[in-house]
C-alpha cells in the first residue's frame, strides 16, 4: 500500500460516521485505532475516566446567557438615563463573577460536579518510556452554530465590553448614554452564539475534519516516527465536552510526571499548517525552529498563541504544566464547517494528512533532542526523526 494513501484511508475509515462520546461508533473507531497502533509497535490499552457532562453540554450556553442578560440590563439602564456609578461597579463585579464561574466550570466542574456523571474511555499507546505524547480526540459533536461563529461572538462581546468601560471612564455623562445603549446591544448580540452553543448528537456531519483528520494524522505520525523513539499516543474521548478525556487522563498521572504534548485537531486539504502553542516551556519554539531550516521541505509552519473561543486538548495539558501545542491546517472556511452538518468526508479528502504527519513525527524527534539530549544532538534527531514506510 503506498504510504501517501494510508492517511487518506484511515481518514475515510474513521470519518465515515459521527462518533458521539460514549457511542458504539466511537468504540468502533477506537478499536480500529488500537489495531493500527499495535501494528506500529505500541503497547495499547484503554483508560477509563469519569466526568460531569454538564459543563460541556450546557456551560457555554449558560455563560453566554448571563453575558447577554448583563449587556441588555446595562443598555436598558443607559437608555433610561439611570446608569450610575454604583451600577458601573456592580456590572464590573457581575462580569468578573461570570468569568470566574465559567473558568471554574470548565477547569474543575468537569471533574467534580456531581450531576450528569458519565464514564468515558481514552486509548493510550506507549513505546518505550515516552516523554513526548501525540494527542488527538476521537469524539464528535453537533451544535446549532459553527466554531467560527462562536469564536467571532467571543471577540465581538469582548471588544464591546472593553468599549463600554472605556466610554464610562472617559466620556461625560451627557455624551455617553447612546453609545452605551448601542454597545450593550452589540455585546448581547455577540453573546448570542455562545447561548446557541449547546451540544446535540443527532443528524448532520460525521466529524471528518473535527477530528477524524487529526486522529488519522497522529496514527500516521506514530507509524512514521523511528521505531527506536520512545513515544506515547493518546486518543481522547469527551474532548467536545470540556476536554474531559484529557483532564481525566492527566488526573491519573503521578504528581510531577510531565512530558510534552503535540495535539492534532483538524487537518483540512487547504490552508497553512499552524502550530497553536498553549504553553511553550522553552522547548516547543526551539524544536519548531529546526523545522524552519528547510530540510523537511514542508513549507512554513505558522506559530501563534491561543484563539479566543477555540479550545483544544493542548489547553488541558498546559493547565497541568505540560509544554503543549496543537497542529492544525485549514482556513476560515474550515472553522465554518466544524460542529456543523457540513463536516463530512466529501469536504475533506485527507491529501494533507501525510505531510502533516511527517511534520509531527519530525517535531517529536526535535523535542526529544532539544529537551533531553541538548541542542548539539538536535540537528541529527531532526534529520532522523521520521522514516517512510
Amino acid at each position: 500500500m503506498p504510504a501517501a494513501s494510508n492517511g487518506e484511508i484511515l481518514l475515510k475509515a474513521i470519518g465515515a460516521h459521527g462518533r458521539p462520546t460514549g457511542s458504539t461508533a466511537e468504540q468502533a473507531a477506537r478499536d480500529l485505532c488500537a489495531r493500527e497502533l499495535t501494528s506500529a509497535g505500541f503497547t495499547v490499552g484503554e483508560r477509563a475516566f469519569e466526568y460531569s457532562a454538564f459543563p460541556g453540554l450546557w456551560g457555554t450556553s449558560i455563560v453566554g446567557l448571563l453575558l447577554a442578560l448583563t449587556a441588555l440590563w446595562v443598555a436598558l439602564r443607559a437608555r433610561s438615563g439611570s446608569l450610575g456609578t454604583g451600577d458601573v461597579f456592580g456590572t464590573a463585579l457581575a462580569l468578573c463573577a461570570i468569568g470566574v464561574f465559567g473558568w471554574w466550570l470548565g477547569r474543575y466542574g468537569i471533574t467534580s460536579l456531581p450531576v450528569m456523571r458519565r464514564r468515558g474511555m481514552n486509548l493510550e499507546g506507549v513505546r518505550g518510556v515516552p516523554k513526548v505524547w501525540l494527542v488527538a480526540h476521537l469524539d464528535t459533536k453537533r451544535q446549532p452554530i459553527s466554531l467560527l461563529i462562536r469564536a467571532a461572538g467571543v471577540v465581538v462581546t469582548l471588544v464591546a465590553w472593553l468599549a463600554i468601560f472605556a466610554i464610562l471612564a472617559f466620556l461625560p455623562n451627557g455624551a455617553r448614554s447612546h453609545w452605551i445603549v448601542a454597545l450593550g446591544w452589540i455585546a448581547a448580540a455577540g453573546a448570542l452564539p455562545l447561548v446557541l452553543s449547546w451540544v446535540h448528537h443527532t443528524g448532520g456531519g460525521t466529524g471528518a475534519l473535527d477530528n477524524a483528520s487529526g486522529v488519522a494524522t497522529v496514527l500516521r505520525a506514530a507509524t512514521l516516527a523511528r521505531r527506536d523513539m520512545s513515544l506515547g499516543v493518546l486518543l481522547t474521548s469527551a474532548e467536545e465536552l470540556g476536554m474531559a478525556g484529557a483532564r481525566g487522563w492527566l488526573a491519573q498521572r503521578a504528581d510531577g510526571e510531565r512530558g510534552v504534548a503535540i495535539n492534532c485537531d483538524g487537518v483540512d486539504d487547504h490552508g497553512q499548517l499552524t502550530c497553536t502553542i498553549a504553553r511553550d516551556g522553552g522547548v516547543l519554539r526551539s524544536a519548531l525552529a529546526l523545522l524552519a531550516d528547510g530540510r523537511m521541505r514542508t513549507g512554513p509552519v505558522r506559530v501563534r498563541g491561543s484563539m479566543p473561543g477555540v479550545l483544544f486538548d493542548s489547553v488541558a495539558f498546559a493547565e497541568a504544566g505540560w509544554p503543549a501545542c496543537t497542529l492544525s491546517r485549514g482556513t476560515l472556511g474550515s472553522l465554518a464547517r466544524v460542529h456543523t452538518r457540513s463536516d463530512t468526508l466529501d469536504r475533506v479528502g485527507g491529501v494533507s494528512v501525510e505531510e502533516t504527519a511527517r511534520v509531527i513525527a519530525a517535531l517529536a524527534g526535535s523535542i526529544i533532542a532539544v529537551e533531553y539530549r541538548g541542542d548539539t544532538a538536535a540537528e541529527e534527531q531532526q534529520q532522523n526523526g521520521s522514516t517512510g514506510d
